[in-house]
């Protein structure tokens, strides 16, 4: 499925308060969930969420276990985030999809297209795809998770 194991997803941002707490500029599709108990990567080592909410608009903050002082928290500004791809099934959107960055560079159904890069426009994600001019929207018109598998479906390839 996926050669590699950690993806950033964010980065982290000055503290917030006494408590532990830091923003941080997060992957878009990642910003809805609830991450609590959610391991990510930070420099090598593992870090786990203790808690993560939302702030004003679109701002996060996020607090991890052992980061309870700005100055610990401190240490951590500036550092991305990453996260491993064994948990590409547990971030799952409502059209059934997970975050299309764990499938940059690999193959979408046989050999036939590679998910080149994606962006977000209006909340709204479009991929760029091998072989189609224009980019495809990210939903379940046009695309299929199964098993750890991601798929264009043959429906979509008469856009």
């Amino acid at each position: 499925m996926i050669d590699q194991k950690f993806f950033p997803v964010g980065k982290l941002g000055k503290p917030h308060s006494l408590k532990g707490y830091q923003y941080i500029n997060i992957e878009y599709f990642f910003r809805n969930f609830d991450l609590k108990e959610t391991t990510f990567q930070i420099e090598g080592k593992d870090i786990v969420v203790e808690d993560f909410k939302k702030h004003l608009k679109n701002r996060n903050l996020i607090k991890f276990y052992s980061y309870d002082s700005i100055e610990k928290v401190s240490e951590l500004r500036n550092k991305t985030v990453k996260i491993n791809t064994e948990v590409s099934d547990l971030f799952i959107n409502e059209e059934n999809l997970p975050w299309p960055g764990f499938f940059i560079g690999h193959e979408l159904k046989k050999n036939m297209y590679n998910l080149l890069s994606y962006e977000v426009l209006n909340n709204i994600y479009f991929c760029k795809i091998t072989g189609i001019e224009m980019n495809v929207p990210y939903n379940s018109n046009f695309f299929n998770f199964e098993n750890g598998v991601l798929s264009l479906l043959d429906s979509s390839l008469t856009i």
